[in-house]
């Protein structure tokens, strides 16, 4: 039975662990915190996902806490709803539905249908080593590991990708602080199964239903970082839900954080019997929501890729000329939705939802 090691328990890792699992191979993920990762509160996994995780025979457990849309509206931040789009037959038209959960209930429920041996937990990854025949990566403390396939799925700050690459990628430095939370629907006074966006000058506001009774808000606005300044631009919106939203969350969940992605695309995600997947590889801005939804097809795709070949090497080249240049678009259309002053401007002259637009792209 042929090994795989996978550096990172998030999604990306976690879900390449199960599909590899279902095809033959013995697992076994190595991660460097002492818990599996709940950062970020909150995921869109739209139908390209919610169809990965059907395919794991988990889909049943994702929808039962889940939750499932009906409409997606944009919004200026003057009040008009620019856009109100019926996402509710997606399900039928596109195979699954467009979805918000809970991250943490997401990384549980992929864990959980692992055995508890195959995580290892405070297990540091810092470079490899490989050979014709087997791959060996070698851990901060000292320790090292044989596999037949090493993959880094170890996120933006991959030390697997550094070691594959001989340095650190450079990255974006624009300075975009991506503040998050949870409320409750019923106080901030918004409808169930309702996704929105809400688009001004200066900056971006959204919100996702994650269960049946919450819901996730996310945001940015341009040059700001603290969540006084940050708040004190949305409080101004009063023509929209965003002040009541803002005001009704659940001040533990509140948080922030600087995001980026790499300022050139890599041009390599395999060495030999390595490759990267998910925010090793392909790390976005939220703008599309799509990093985990593409995490989760990466490992989908390289399954798919070592069944169809008998060599390692053979299928990680397949599986880096298929997805690298499917990635990246997605990575370039995350990107747009960040000139706040240009995407308002788009979606007042009535060309509809533009998140969806470029995603049904990727369905055709």
């Amino acid at each position: 039975m042929p090994t795989a090691l996978i550096c990172g328990g998030g999604v990306a890792g976690l879900s390449s662990a199960l599909h590899l699992k279902h095809r033959g191979w013995k697992v076994q993920i190595f991660e460097a915190d002492s818990e599996l990762r709940t950062a970020g509160v909150g995921l869109n996994i739209w139908p390209n996902g919610v169809r990965v995780i059907d395919g794991l025979g988990l889909g049943a457990e994702f929808r039962s806490f889940a939750a499932e849309m009906e409409r997606w509206w944009a919004l200026d931040s003057d009040g008009t709803l620019t856009s109100d789009t019926d996402v509710g037959h997606w399900g039928e038209e596109l195979g699954a539905p467009v979805t918000g959960a809970r991250r943490r209930r997401l990384n549980a429920m992929l864990a959980e249908a692992l055995d508890p041996h195959e995580i290892e937990f405070n297990a540091t990854a810092v470079g490899y080593t490989q050979t014709d025949e087997n791959v060996t990566v070698h851990f901060e403390d000292g320790r090292s590991a044989d596999g037949d396939l090493l993959l880094g799925a170890d996120g933006i700050g991959s030390r697997i990708r550094n070691a594959m690459l001989g340095e650190p990628p450079q990255f974006t430095d624009e300075g975009i602080v991506r503040w998050r939370g949870v409320f409750e629907l019923s106080r901030a006074d918004v409808p169930a199964r309702v996704q929105a966006d809400v688009y001004g000058a200066e900056g971006h506001f959204g919100w996702i239903p994650i269960d049946a009774t919450h819901a996730y808000w996310y945001g940015s606005v341009h040059g700001l970082s603290t969540f006084d300044e940050f708040r004190g631009v949305y409080d101004t919106w009063t023509a929209t839900p965003v002040p009541r939203i803002i005001a009704s969350s659940e001040p533990d969940t509140v948080i922030g954080r600087e995001i980026g992605h790499y300022r050139e695309h890599l041009t390599q995600w395999v060495d030999g019997r390595v490759a990267l997947i998910g925010d090793s590889a392909h790390p976005m801005y939220p703008g599309m929501a799509q990093g985990a939804n593409q995490a989760l097809i990466d490992g989908q795709l390289l399954a798919e890729c070592l069944s169809a070949h008998d060599d390692v090497g053979g299928a990680l080249r397949d599986f880096q000329e298929q997805r690298l240049p499917v990635a990246n678009k997605m990575v370039d259309y995350s990107r747009l939705h960040f000139d706040y002053e240009r995407t308002r401007k788009e979606y007042r002259s009535g060309v509809g939802n533009l998140q969806i637009n470029r995603y049904l792209e990727f369905e055709s």
